[in-house]
């Protein structure tokens, strides 16, 4: 719950209400007040006290006009303050957290689709230039930062304008320097000072077992995971399955139990390492683009940005990737896997080029990893043998009772002997 500071025109304290006038009257004539949503709606309604929900943040905000709160106990002096209306008025205190909660729910609102719909689209193209504030390296493709960027931009604009259904496709990982304006360019996302302080969050050190610390992310629109590596340490699984989550259970300050709400959220990543990718599989969750510089003070319109993304989501456009769109990021995200023992012993003997004409041998991950070198390897290795397996020949087959795959194995490379080797020389020491 929020409290703001004190607005003209408002009551300066509590007003004395004419218990008559309260819609639900109480079945004993000397009993207060019942605690009934009328009855509570009506009182703070007579002390010009708001409350609404707000969908982004998913919490309810109280706006009392006589008080000013800090920000660190906002939530505990909203409450103590409606208490104390209530009781005043002789009305129970029981159930008066649940009540306010109803209101607030029949008087919902999305700071972030408000702020997209507060102007109409003026019909100017601003995608191209959005696209060019990040620049590539000079090897990365152009369309498919393009590509990537459009697709982001237009999840942004779903998670915020769709009433229900959506949840995130892929994280936009900017990879490149420190200090080349990664968190300046998240930051200039929204060019509304106020609605830019409560619906971003820059620099969350986002940890997937931290409850805390999800939390902390889903009550915004947007989202910078700093330092990617450092998450992916930790238990990249669970990380992978919450980032494309639909649905969010949160328990309300004060709640009794948890609420599922749609996921409004969506990442993007800062990371400076370039082999940041630690696991094989589920990588076209992260939207990679090399970065060899970042223009964050653009100037752009966002607003009218992502108006544009609105008009266009409402013409059918899609905002997760094309299968040819995954295949292009596919490639250029095996360029920022860390290094692996297992992957270089494996790619010795196993050769993955598509024009392969020779012969194939069936074998299992275990069998492939002492082929390569590695001698009684562990379940882990195999693991993750298997999954490089999978992602270079599909599925494995049964056979003979085991999971094998048709591997194409390199020649060796064998320096034949003579039959007859020359004797050596006879010296003077013979």
């Amino acid at each position: 719950m929020k409290i703001s500071g004190k607005s003209a025109k408002q009551p300066t304290g509590p007003v004395q209400i004419d218990r008559a006038s309260f819609p639900d009257q109480p079945n004993r004539p000397n009993d207060g007040p019942p605690c009934t949503v009328a009855n509570v709606r009506h009182m703070l309604k007579c002390n010009g006290v708001t409350v609404r929900y707000n969908i982004i943040r998913k919490r309810i905000e109280i706006v009392v006009p006589w008080i000013a709160s800090t920000v660190d106990n906002g939530d505990a002096v909203a409450l103590t303050h409606i208490l104390s209306l209530a009781s005043q008025y002789g009305m129970p205190v029981g159930l008066i957290s649940n009540v306010v909660d109803a209101i607030g729910d029949a008087h919902a609102y999305n700071p972030a689709s408000d702020w997209i719909f507060s102007k109409p689209w003026d019909r100017i193209d601003r995608l191209k230039t959005f696209f060019a504030t990040i620049i590539p390296m000079d090897d990365y493709p152009i369309e498919l930062r393009d590509d990537l960027m459009r697709r982001w931009i237009l999840s942004v604009t779903a998670a915020a304008i769709m009433p229900d259904g959506f949840h995130c496709r892929g994280v936009l990982t900017l990879q490149g320097a420190q200090g080349l304006g990664k968190t300046s360019w998240g930051r200039a996302l929204i060019d509304h000072p106020t609605f830019a302080k409560q619906l971003i969050k820059l620099d969350h050190h986002l940890d997937a077992s931290n409850k805390d610390s999800l939390l902390g992310a889903i009550e915004h629109w947007i989202v910078e995971i700093g330092e990617l590596d450092s998450s992916l340490k930790r238990d990249v699984a669970r990380l992978k399955g919450f980032l494309t989550n639909g649905t969010d259970k949160v328990r309300r300050p004060y709640g009794r139990v948890s609420c599922e709400t749609q996921r409004r959220t969506v990442f993007y990543a800062t990371v400076n390492a370039p082999d940041f990718l630690v696991d094989n599989t589920g990588n076209s969750r992260f939207w990679t683009i090399a970065c060899k510089g970042i223009i964050h003070n653009h100037g752009i319109d966002m607003q009218q940005l992502f108006a544009q993304c609105a008009v266009l989501l409402r013409e059918g456009e899609q905002w997760w990737l094309t299968d040819d769109e995954e295949k292009r990021l596919e490639q250029q995200n095996s360029l920022h896997r860390s290094y692996s023992l297992v992957r270089e012993r494996i790619l010795e003997i196993v050769d993955t080029s598509p024009d392969f004409s020779g012969s194939t041998k069936a074998m299992t991950a275990s069998e492939v990893l002492e082929e390569a070198g590695l001698t009684n390897p562990t379940n882990p290795q195999a693991k993750e043998c298997a999954g490089y397996l999978r992602e270079w020949f599909g599925q494995s087959k049964r056979i003979n009772g085991r999971d094998r795959w048709h591997i194409p194995v390199r020649e060796k490379n064998v320096t034949s002997v003579p039959e007859n080797p020359p004797t050596r020389r006879s010296t003077k020491f013979d």
